[in-house]
């Protein structure tokens, strides 16, 4: 049997990760509608750094997952070369997501009357911050810095197709959960899920529906369409972003 390298077989778990994560067989963490009347005091936000996420290729109902574990490896090769393929236009526009995040949130959040801060390292670079499945902190320190802080993260990143038909297309995709955590450590005020383009049918997430511009029948056109594909990314974050600064 060929063996596949070890990253296409770390993509292979990420994905059925993700696939489990996404279809609702974990637990959606608890939402906390915002009360901004409430805490009306609350004018600047400390963002915390955000788990390191890659940008990926994912299909639903992929074929080869009805053929046990030779189709899974099938699977995991098909999904990891498209990765490459989609990283290697990502690259070549300079795309990334963490700081594209970043830029989107800063406007839209400012829009709304907060003073953002922003940490020197967007990304938690170590690996060592205890958090959930939804890349969400376990514990929160105090800060003085701030009146609040913000954990955010993505959930999924990429382009994704609910099949594999010409009906199902590849489309630019996100989820993003977020928690506001008081300048304790312990105060929750907000914690919500967010999704563009919910193919995950992610029932308890605040939606912003696709841009129909991005949508490719597969992967051929999607990667025939080079660094446009990025373009649909950057969309799918300021969305989300717009989407979060509203429920603030």
């Amino acid at each position: 049997m060929t063996r596949l390298p070890k990253a296409a077989v770390a993509r292979l778990w990420v994905c059925f990760a993700v696939a489990l994560l996404m279809t609702g067989c974990v637990s959606a963490p608890p939402r906390q509608t915002y009360n901004r009347e409430a805490n009306s005091t609350i004018k600047t936000i400390a963002v915390l750094p955000m788990r390191r996420s890659e940008a990926s290729v994912m299909m639903m109902n992929h074929p080869g997952a009805s053929f046990g574990l030779i189709g899974a490896l099938v699977m995991a090769g098909d999904l990891s070369s498209k990765q490459n393929k989609l990283e290697h236009h990502l690259l070549a526009a300079r795309f990334d997501q963490h700081e594209a995040l970043r830029q989107a949130l800063a406007a839209a959040l400012q829009k709304r009357g907060y003073d953002v801060l922003w940490p020197e390292q967007l990304v938690d670079t170590d690996g060592k911050t205890p958090r959930d499945n939804y890349g969400l902190r376990k514990s929160y320190a105090t800060t003085t810095s701030a009146q609040a802080q913000l954990d955010i993260n993505f959930g999924f990143l990429g382009y994704a197709a609910a099949g594999a038909s010409d009906k199902q297309p590849y489309r630019p995709t996100a989820t993003l959960f977020a928690r506001l955590v008081g300048a304790d450590g312990k105060t929750f005020y907000f914690r919500d899920s967010f999704a563009y383009n919910n193919v995950f049918n992610l029932d308890y997430a605040i939606v912003a529906e696709p841009d129909m511009r991005f949508a490719y029948p597969d992967f051929d056109a999607l990667d025939a369409a080079g660094t446009q594909s990025v373009d649909g990314l950057t969309l799918a974050i300021d969305s989300l972003a717009d989407k979060i600064a509203a429920q603030l």
